[in-house]
């Protein structure tokens, strides 16, 4: 299901989808990002780090929440495109600096560097992690 609305007065977007997340569904949910962001005319450097955003944030709810059940928001709103994802679990995440030779275990990090904010807070039914990236160049 996706919903999307364009509030008045303010240059807010937002699109969101109630899904499951299973790694074998990730490529689709990049594309309808994908979608949101060219109808938002994001520039490419946007689209890579939000892109990578949702592959990591629903990735890790498939991987360590019990109930894969959560919704996936993408907003444009005041400056940023912001990737939010609420799932059902109460296990915040944990961000450290990776072992270089694993094959997991560097995402959170590597989307921390990226972006340029990430973070996470607790909600009445589990929690919501949320990576936001500034449409405008830093020096802009």
């Amino acid at each position: 299901m996706t919903l999307t609305s364009q509030d008045a007065g303010m240059q807010r977007f937002s699109s969101s989808w109630l899904l499951t997340a299973r790694r074998e569904d990730l490529a689709h949910f990049r594309r309808l990002g994908s979608l949101a962001l060219r109808e938002w005319s994001q520039p490419s450097r946007v689209v890579e780090v939000v892109l990578h955003g949702i592959t990591e944030l629903l990735s890790n709810v498939a991987r360590h929440v019990e109930d894969p059940r959560c919704t996936l928001e993408l907003t444009l709103v005041g400056g940023a495109v912001q990737v939010t994802v609420h799932d059902r679990s109460s296990a915040l995440p944990v961000i450290t600096l990776p072992e270089w030779t694993a094959e997991e275990g560097r995402g959170l990090w590597l989307l921390r560097e990226m972006a340029d904010g990430l973070g996470y807070a607790l909600t009445d039914e589990g929690k919501q992690v949320w990576v936001r990236v500034a449409t405008a160049p830093p020096d802009a």
